[in-house]
């Protein structure tokens, strides 16, 4: 059984990287790393597959970055990036994923949504109401600056029972 787990895992990277070597543009790699992303997220992992989940992030890691590195302008590839840390629970590099996206689109409130929840889930609570606070200086709509407050509500309650030593200062850009 390990053989054909370290064969199936060998085969997956080096068709992946094969294929990184044929894509010419941050489209075909960004398209790439989302493959790989759903074979991970959609298959691998319903099916308790983990050494196949690791083997297909990390192809989606490896093709988002190649991706941003063509083009560091490309905000969707970002946002797939950050989207693949936090599936590996990798909060830390999700919400720096991120911070690098607000410096390229800093109107883009779906940013300060997921850097928030990353800082969150990191238990970096006033990080995350830092990052919310941004974000309701950017809303108009009355509905979604009430559920901002809410949030932002509930993570001050969060930061207060774990206290400062538990609760990082987190700055955005």
């Amino acid at each position: 059984m390990r053989k054909i787990l370290f064969l199936t895992i060998l085969f997956l990277a080096f068709t992946g990287l094969f294929s990184y070597a044929r894509a010419q543009s941050e489209e075909d790699l960004e398209k790439m790393g989302l493959k790989h992303f759903n074979s991970a997220f959609l298959k691998a992992i319903p099916q308790k597959n983990q050494a196949s989940a690791h083997a297909e992030f990390a192809l989606a890691e490896t093709a988002f970055q190649k991706a941003i590195a063509k083009n560091p302008n490309r905000i969707n590839t970002y946002l797939h990036l950050g989207r693949t840390y936090s599936a590996q629970k990798k909060y830390a590099a999700a919400a720096e994923t991120y911070r690098s996206a607000l410096v390229i689109a800093p109107q883009q409130k779906e940013i300060y949504l997921r850097l928030a929840s990353a800082l969150e889930k990191n238990g970096d609570y006033r990080g995350a109401i830092n990052a919310l606070e941004d974000l309701r200086a950017l809303e108009s709509d009355d509905r979604a600056i009430r559920v901002i407050d809410d949030f932002i509500g509930k993570l001050e309650k969060r930061a207060a029972r774990t206290g400062p030593a538990n609760s990082r200062s987190g700055e955005l850009p």
